[in-house]
């Protein structure tokens, strides 16, 4: 009986031992988590930075002002903005990737490339005093209330003749399309004598940048005007491209916003524009705006039915028209041969002026070809020497 009585109280004695431990471990569990939560709360209370103590800027972001009445947008002119172009900061191999790294080597490139510049080739600062003025889009070219121009005070100095007769074959060079890939405007720059004028499309960013560092190394710097083609628009310049079936006033407007994407250059010159430059009516109210703003205008001669040289004198615009495409054909014999034309025709004129484009295989035959002219009695002036004297 006694047995009997006791092993069912042995068993739930056991029991209620093992739940007993199993309260206890429930205590334990819940008191680890109320420790952990206190923990928390206490570390949260000395670094109030969730972060963990890495640097933060608290900046305060003020309201944009509203826009006024005068503020003008691409799509207000029925401007196209859709095209993507290379970013000049980048190298056209990794463009918008380039480390910080990369540019400081790039910068130290430009220092070196600094301290090798003769300080006479090199041009001065831009915008200079009295030359610009704010326009609806950025700062637009002006006479000075002096009189200076533009077009004197930042075109290359043309050196005098030094006595001999043979010195007097001159031939000037203009190369386009700078500013559009990064690394073929430095090779540009770096490579091709000062004496060589180069011409800024207006598209690419950061153009300023560009152009200050070609004046420096003693490139006179044209702008490049997108004018409209006969195959417009299966053919297409680009925005803000003037455009013979667009009112005055809308041309004047991207001419202005053309205008506006950089300071210091001396001139224009058109890209493409063969329909634009033979309708006259078209061509004249911009030639006109170029002439007020101090500049002078170069044709690159691609056109023969153009009307620049014509309406130009009628407007008092300084101008010039190119006699040769050097890289028409653009393979290394083909550039070699038209440079050869150019120097005869420089014989039997005196003087003769080509244009080509920033290729890197133009870059190198003209730079080549250079190397060869104080042996022929040739002299490299800058394309502002094409404008007649008293013009410019």
């Amino acid at each position: 009986m006694a047995d009997d009585l006791g092993a069912p109280l042995s068993r739930q004695g056991l029991i209620g031992r093992l739940r007993g431990m199993r309260v206890s471990a429930l205590r334990a569990a819940v008191i680890v988590i109320m420790c952990a939560l206190a923990g928390l709360f206490v570390w949260l209370g000395y670094n109030p930075d969730p972060l963990g103590g890495e640097p933060v800027v608290v900046l305060r972001i003020k309201d944009a002002p509203a826009a006024t009445g005068d503020a003008v947008r691409p799509g207000d002119l029925g401007m196209r903005t859709g095209l993507q172009h290379e970013d000049p900061t980048a190298d056209t191999a990794e463009q918008g990737r380039e480390t910080a790294t990369e540019r400081t080597a790039a910068a130290m490139r430009d220092a070196a490339d600094a301290q090798f510049e003769s300080p006479a080739s090199g041009l001065g600062p831009t915008p200079q005093k009295g030359l610009s003025e704010a326009g609806r889009f950025g700062p637009l070219p002006r006479i000075a209330a002096d009189g200076r121009r533009p077009s004197q005070v930042y075109a290359r100095p043309v050196p005098p003749p030094d006595g001999n007769p043979g010195k007097q074959v001159r031939i000037a060079i203009l190369i386009g399309g700078m500013g559009l890939s990064a690394s073929g405007t430095n090779e540009a720059i770096t490579q091709l004598p000062p004496s060589v004028s180069l011409a800024f499309a207006p598209y690419p960013k950061d153009l300023q940048e560009f152009v200050t560092k070609a004046r420096r190394h003693g490139h006179e710097v044209l702008l490049q005007i997108p004018m409209e083609p006969f195959d417009y628009p299966s053919n297409d310049p680009g925005p803000y491209t003037l455009l013979t079936d667009l009112p005055p006033k809308e041309n004047i407007q991207r001419l202005d916003w053309l205008m506006s994407r950089f300071t210091g250059y001396f001139g224009v010159t058109n890209y493409m524009g063969a329909k634009f430059t033979s309708t006259a009516d078209a061509l004249r109210p911009a030639l006109k705006q170029l002439s007020a703003r101090g500049l002078v205008y170069i044709d690159d001669g691609a056109s023969a039915r153009s009307h620049a040289r014509d309406i130009a004198g009628e407007v008092g615009l300084g101008n010039a028209t190119a006699d040769a495409v050097i890289d028409a054909d653009q393979t290394p014999e083909a550039i070699d041969l038209a440079l050869g034309k150019l120097e005869q025709l420089a014989r039997e004129r005196g003087f003769a002026l080509g244009v080509g484009s920033g290729l890197p295989v133009t870059i190198e035959r003209v730079a080549e070809w250079a190397r060869t002219l104080a042996d022929k009695d040739i002299l490299l002036v800058p394309a502002s020497a094409a404008i007649p004297a008293g013009q410019i």
